[in-house]
């Protein structure tokens, strides 16, 4: 294991690196992208001027239309520890429509929070 540590990339960043390996690692070719039917097309240049949605939002739709559907979505394997024959996906962090921080911060409080049911009261702990 090397000393060398990644950095990990903010949303505008992941999208920037998607829009570059999707034309073909071409600059040239995201600015003048005419697919304006893509939801990355507002943040192509790394920029989230005039975008209608956040970012994490935009890379949410782009994930439910390569994967298909939600189930597709969060079983993705293009996360970052891929093996071949697949591709690490840039945006694979952001694939649930939320920052990988908020959406973990979540995740732990909805295990910590008791399920309540309407007319059940539970004991408090002592």
């Amino acid at each position: 294991m090397s000393g060398t540590t990644t950095r990990k990339l903010g949303a505008l960043e992941s999208i920037r690196k998607f829009c570059v390996a999707c034309m073909g690692g071409s600059y040239q070719l995201v600015a003048e992208c005419g697919a304006l039917g893509c939801p990355l097309h507002a943040f192509r240049m790394a920029d989230a001027e005039g975008a209608d949605r956040p970012p994490v939002r935009a890379i949410r739709r782009q994930c439910l239309i390569c994967c298909g559907d939600r189930e597709g979505v969060r079983a993705c394997a293009a996360s970052p520890g891929c093996r071949a024959p697949f591709e690490p996906c840039p945006l694979w962090r952001f694939r649930l429509g939320s920052r990988p921080e908020i959406f973990e911060r979540r995740k732990r409080k909805a295990q910590r929070t008791p399920l309540t049911l309407p007319g059940l009261t539970l004991p408090k702990p002592a």
